[in-house]
């Protein structure tokens, strides 16, 4: 049943996957007028120059994936969380070097894809509700956070395209990063820092030490860490896979700290995206050995059975931890759901009245039509809830687009896992998938994901699990199998 279920879900994700579209995608942009005059200056440049200048091209590349890394290890610093412009001129010095060593002649494996093309589908809806909003200042800020954030799609994309080995070394920096941020909350919790907000309803729970680490703010730590969650368990995998105990159990250990920092934070919404990356996991997971291993079935079906017990339990063991879990389901009886639940009634009529293309991009042009519609005392930055801050940014054209990208991704990740040729590409499939669903459940109660911390590190699991198709190992010998 297991196995005829996959093989279903298979098919439909090769037909959503849209991959007969990749090659007539990367026709029409060759063939565009854009397209060839790149092409056309590209091949000029390199006839003009000497052969020796294509090392400086290959540089050039190299350059811009070290900037790549020095973003992922910059992401939490202090001075980043505040200064959101340092972050876009690194990303634009990565694609003036990128750029630099097309025209040089350095290296350019990568063939642009269907995900390519719905990204820059989901930039033009951004782009027309920008010009055709009230706020027409506003939203075009609001719009360059955006062409940022996609520009540093497609760096990623093409630095990843390189080898597969540079997907791996990148997350296992960002884990170490995560690590690090994650073990500087800890210390928070020992010390027991003072909140800088007002985070609990004191007249429902007991007020308990919560972390944000260098970023400020517990539920912004909980979504710069979910995603890591999973990706450092799938690297153990890798490393298991490929005969590495000792990296298996440096990912271990930090797999628990990076864990534990997440729970510390506090952040109910960070709960749901923890959660929700882990079942993804062990949903998958199952599946994966039910199917390969037959033997292993009963015991399959006992740590189903006792998984969510222990899970129960642990929580259930720390009394301000479980005060939270539950304060989830107590509906308008907690402050902070009663909040959310009216932001969420005054998004919803802001939809409903520019439902077609949206109200414009960004927080501020958010704030100037929200005060129309909010209710008294219930001032907000932003929905909180990501398809809804969509919605009322974007408009249908919207939701339809950033819809279409994700199921594209999610059938895509879904083939690559039942498809892969070895299974250290499988397992990081796996990884990365699972801290989008971690990113997504969380930004349905909150509006950390707008947030350059985590926009960045989604915008890296996309090109990650995009590259991830094209690129080859660049060593092999130590890679290990057990599909």
């Amino acid at each position: 049943m297991v196995k005829g279920l996959t093989k279903l879900l298979t098919r439909v994700a090769q037909i959503l996957s849209l991959d007969r579209l990749d090659d007539a995608w990367a026709a029409t942009c060759k063939g565009s007028l854009v397209g060839r005059l790149w092409l056309n200056t590209c091949r000029f440049a390199q006839r003009q120059l000497p052969p020796s200048v294509r090392i400086l091209g290959r540089l050039c590349e190299f350059m811009s994936y070290l900037l790549i890394l020095g973003l992922c290890l910059s992401l939490a610093l202090p001075q980043f969380v505040l200064d959101k412009g340092g972050l876009a001129i690194l990303v634009i010095c990565a694609l003036a070097l990128r750029l630099m060593s097309f025209i040089l002649g350095g290296k350019q494996a990568y063939k642009t894809n269907a995900i390519d093309m719905l990204v820059l589908v989901f930039l033009g809806v951004c782009i027309v509700a920008t010009f055709a909003s009230h706020y027409l200042v506003s939203s075009v800020k609001g719009l360059s956070k955006v062409v940022v954030y996609v520009v540093a799609y497609f760096v990623f994309v093409q630095a990843f395209s390189q080898s597969r080995t540079r997907i791996v070394l990148t997350w296992c920096l960002l884990a170490v990063a995560g690590v690090c941020v994650a073990l500087y909350g800890l210390y928070q919790y020992e010390t027991g820092v003072a909140p800088l907000a007002t985070w609990e309803d004191p007249t429902v729970e007991v007020k308990g030490t919560r972390i944000y680490s260098s970023l400020g703010n517990p539920n912004l730590l909980a979504g710069y860490l979910i995603p890591l969650v999973p990706v450092t368990f799938c690297l153990g995998l890798v490393a298991l896979c490929r005969k590495n105990v000792v990296g298996f159990l440096v990912a271990l250990c930090g797999l628990v700290i990076v864990l534990v920092g997440t729970v510390l934070t506090g952040s109910r919404g960070g709960y749901i995206g923890l959660a929700a990356g882990q079942l993804c996991i062990v949903l998958v997971a199952s599946s994966w050995l039910w199917r390969q291993y037959p033997r292993v079935r009963i015991v399959i079906c006992a740590l189903l059975l006792v998984l969510p017990f222990v899970a129960w339990m642990t929580v259930h063991m720390v009394p301000t931890m479980e005060q939270r879990v539950l304060s989830i389901f107590s509906g308008w009886e907690h402050s902070s759901n009663a909040f959310r639940l009216n932001v969420w009634r005054s998004s919803w009529l802001m939809f409903l009245d520019n439902w077609w293309i949206g109200i414009g991009i960004g927080n501020e042009t958010f704030r100037l039509v929200y005060g129309l519609y909010m209710k008294s005392g219930f001032d907000a930055l932003g929905t909180y809830c990501v398809p809804l801050e969509i919605a009322v940014e974007t408009g249908v054209l919207g939701v339809i687009a950033f819809g279409a990208l994700m199921t594209v991704l999610f059938a895509r990740a879904h083939v690559a896992f039942w498809n892969a040729d070895d299974a250290v590409g499988r397992w990081l499939v796996l990884g990365l998938i699972s801290g989008v669903v971690g990113i997504l459940a969380h930004g349905l109660s909150d509006t950390v994901f707008y947030r350059p911390q985590v926009q960045f590190v989604f915008w890296l699991i996309v090109a990650s699990l995009v590259a991830l198709r094209g690129a080859a190992w660049q060593d092999r010998s130590g890679a290990g199998s057990v599909a």
